[in-house]
């Protein structure tokens, strides 16, 4: 799911996003180009994309994510209420295809 231009025009002028969070959801709207990316994008833009993937609903995105995903643990618990049932199984089939990989990504 690709963020709707909108939501950069609905900032209010007292709280406007900062350079990560558009860069985030501008690198999020193309797809491909998302998960492509993800095999050069540094470890420590991890987290803030992953949430706004999360938050977006973008789930191939987030399943790409997971499989790339850097570091040792995956902190799903500190997430806010799962969105719908699609980004929890987008997660899960993150998760069970990087289990399923002989070769461990990074």
């Amino acid at each position: 799911m690709q963020a709707p231009d909108s939501e950069l025009s609905t900032q209010s002028p007292g709280n406007p996003l900062t350079l990560l969070e558009l860069a985030g959801k501008s690198l999020l709207r193309d797809k491909d180009l998302a998960i492509a990316a993800l095999e050069t994008l540094p470890a420590e833009l991890f987290p803030p994309l992953f949430m706004e993937a999360y938050t977006g609903g973008c789930n191939e995105t987030l399943k790409a994510m997971v499989q790339a995903w850097p570091f040792a643990h995956l902190p799903l618990g500190g997430l806010a209420p799962i969105p719908n049932q699609k980004v929890l199984e987008a997660v899960l089939g993150g998760l069970d295809l990087l289990l399923a990989q002989k070769v461990r990504p990074r």
